[in-house]
């Protein structure tokens, strides 16, 4: 997308960009949700800003079409790490709760978009105190650029986050996609937060600052 596009071209490209990327995730069958989320998984946890996070904001899948982090919580609980979900609080707003174990995590109610969430009266994190997000999308590229679903919720939280006590350890945000969610190309607009690394199945791309862990594997 050219610097001299306007925001209402912007929109519209990304507008067509959902629905491409949503027609091609629906054919998804289960067995290969599984394996590109499982290699996903063992990518990430993989890298140093995973193994160094104590406390990490995951999101929860979709009944269907998008990446299944069942294995990365489970990691997650395994390497003795402090887990947060999200909870939609109102328009663009949500908020991170925790959730202290996979059982939990299998037994939270659902969504109207059919998502589990935690309770209100679970702990609450301040987004601040996070060391990790991991980023749901509908599109990423390898430039580290996100289109989301286009209610800008995480946006926002990233937002909120950077305004962090001075001395704290910044929050480190990772895309995760799946093969057909990877474009050459993301449009981005100027309130679009820029991920420090995006995973996919076969590769993964870090910021120069938060390179993984062994940055020489493939």
């Amino acid at each position: 997308m050219s610097l001299g596009a306007s925001a209402s071209s912007v929109s519209a490209a990304k507008a067509a960009l959902r629905k491409q990327v949503r027609a091609s995730l629906k054919i998804l069958d289960d067995a290969e949700l599984n394996r590109q989320s499982e290699a996903v998984c063992e990518r990430l946890v993989r890298s140093s800003l995973f193994t160094a996070s104590q406390r990490i904001g995951i999101f929860l899948a979709m009944p269907m079409g998008e990446l299944r982090t069942g294995p990365i919580l489970q990691q997650a609980y395994s390497s003795g790490k402090q887990v947060f979900c999200p909870r939609v609080m109102g328009d663009g707003w949500m908020e991170f709760f925790e959730v202290k174990t996979s059982e939990e995590a299998a037994a939270l109610p659902l969504s109207k978009w059919k998502i589990p969430e935690p309770p209100e009266h679970f702990p609450k994190v301040e987004p601040w105190d996070l060391d990790l997000l991991l980023v749901p999308a509908v599109a990423l590229d390898l430039s580290r650029r996100r289109c989301g679903q286009g209610m800008g919720f995480y946006d926002r939280y990233v937002q909120r986050a950077k305004q962090r006590p001075d001395g704290s350890r910044p929050l480190r945000t990772i895309g995760l996609g799946l093969l057909q969610q990877r474009q050459d190309e993301v449009p981005c607009e100027s309130h679009d937060e820029l991920l420090d690394a995006v995973v996919f199945p076969d590769c993964d791309i870090f910021a120069t600052d938060c390179e993984p862990a062994d940055p020489g594997r493939p």
